[in-house]
């Protein structure tokens, strides 16, 4: 990315601004809809609605970059990097898939650390989403922790690669389209600043709705919404040093997914936890060892703006030119 002093074409702000009102306005319409339902439903239809709802959220940052894109000019486009790189930069799509793991359970071992009390090595919580099942009421002690072993297993292998599927329409959006456009007026060290707490807001409504950290914490929903807007800066920061990694958006959306297969493992093991501390690395102790990585690649991007890259504005071509005789 080549450093600049004066951003050309559609000013960054006009289209940060363009973007926030499109991905916004078409997801809060879907999420407060969807809000609406679950608090006039029944708890097991609310729940249902609001699932779906928060996965099919997780493609209108696609949606919004997309349409961004439509009402720029050509020439003045930007390149959401959709493309998957690997070759050369196979340690970092390693990165992505397996360092979500280490920092969700070291998170959780700061945390346990921090509050022995809340450990509970029955795997209470674990034992009542199980025999909640009719059909698995019958799992012993000897067979429980064998069943969270390979669900275990199941979410850091397997699961990652289902998910990015859907991360991959924050990707785009986020750091295909918002933080490059923000890093052409700023740094991006800033950018992923602004970034994150944008990003943050966005889940405000099911962070309203108790996703993450419940409904019952000090300060509701205020603190949640800021822990969230924590959560995105330091999470953000090392998604955007892998977008600039492997020019890729693909690298972000994998680490995204993997995030959202593991993060919950520490709940499995917990008892009368305050949410908005962990166990998981969207609280603020369980989210340390996040928090130092995301520092660590804050501060390996530039401090200068540099060119959000730009989509060709003529396609491209296999037919050679024509020979003058």
């Amino acid at each position: 990315m080549e450093t600049i002093s004066e951003p050309v074409g559609m000013k960054p702000a006009r289209r940060v601004l363009i973007y926030i009102a499109f991905t916004f306005g078409i997801t809060w319409a879907v999420w407060i809809t969807a809000d609406v339902i679950a608090l006039n439903a029944p708890d097991t239809v609310g729940s249902a609605v609001l699932s779906v709802a928060a996965m099919v959220g997780m493609l209108f940052p696609l949606v919004g970059a997309l349409l961004t894109n439509r009402v720029a000019k050509k020439g003045d486009r930007i390149d959401l990097k959709m493309r998957p790189h690997i070759h050369g930069v196979g340690r970092y799509y390693l990165l992505a898939w397996f360092l979500p793991t280490v920092l969700t359970v070291a998170g959780g071992a700061v945390f346990f650390l921090v509050f022995p009390s809340c450990f509970d090595a029955t795997l209470g919580v674990f034992r009542s989403a199980i025999q909640a099942n009719a059909s698995l009421s019958w799992i012993t002690d000897d067979t429980l922790y064998m069943m969270l072993i390979a669900q275990v297993a199941m979410g850091v292998l397997f699961a990652p690669f289902i998910n990015m599927l859907f991360a991959f329409g924050e990707e785009a959006g986020w750091r295909g389209m918002l933080f490059p456009t923000l890093a052409e007026r700023f740094s991006p060290r800033t950018s992923v600043l602004i970034t994150g707490v944008i990003w943050g807001i966005w889940h405000a409504p099911l962070t309203v709705m108790g996703h993450n950290y419940g409904l019952g914490y000090w300060g509701y929903p205020v603190t949640g919404i800021l822990c969230m807007c924590v959560f995105c800066v330091a999470m953000g920061s090392f998604l955007a040093w892998l977008r600039v990694r492997t020019d890729s958006v693909w690298s972000c959306a994998l680490c995204h997914g993997a995030f959202n297969a593991i993060a919950g493992l520490g709940v499995y093991c917990a008892i009368n936890a305050n949410a908005l501390l962990g166990p998981s690395p969207a609280g603020l102790i369980g989210g340390i060892p996040l928090i130092i990585v995301g520092l660590i690649c804050w501060l390996k991007l530039s401090n200068k703006p540099v060119q959000a890259p730009r989509l060709p504005s003529e396609p491209l071509t296999t037919r050679p030119p024509d020979r003058v005789s």
